[in-house]
């Protein structure tokens, strides 16, 4: 089986292209995180989306973006001038975008903010979330919220 799932962020601003049958599609550079001990690295992964995915992501995504990828590796060879070069990325074949736009625009211009999302470790490298207060819930809203666990079995 040939699958892969990345989330991560957009290393540049996209450009949606065409393609010589017509078809659009979009190129573009994820920026993942790994966590090794104490230490964090980042891969800079090709992918490629089609058709809708990619006018999509031209639409509402820029450098910043936080998405999830699902798709395929795809290697192909390459011989010039008698030197070989091997050519991977992924074939996007869903993105997910993690972030509204709203949440975009603020994380894109100051990346140092604290985001919302559980993603965004760099920020907490305990691997430690601070909780905070839900807000003003009433008795009724918690007794509701605790007795209704259906969802999570059907």
């Amino acid at each position: 089986m040939n699958q892969v799932s990345l989330i991560g962020r957009l290393a540049r601003d996209p450009e949606l292209r065409e393609a010589g049958n017509g078809s659009k599609f979009l190129g573009f550079t994820l920026a993942v995180s790994e966590f090794s001990r104490d230490k964090e690295f980042t891969n800079f992964i090709p992918c490629v989306a089609w058709d809708k995915a990619a006018e999509n992501m031209a639409k509402f995504l820029k450098k910043g973006s936080l998405i999830a990828v699902t798709g395929r590796i795809s290697v192909r060879s390459n011989n010039t001038n008698g030197k070989y070069e091997t050519i991977v990325n992924v074939n996007a074949d869903r993105v997910q975008f993690l972030e509204s736009k709203s949440n975009n625009a603020s994380t894109a211009s100051n990346q140092s903010s604290q985001s919302d999302s559980n993603f965004d470790l760099s920020q907490n490298n305990g691997f430690v979330q601070e909780q905070e207060p839900v807000g003003n819930l009433s008795n009724e809203d918690e007794i509701i919220l605790s007795d209704d666990d259906s969802i999570l079995w059907d």
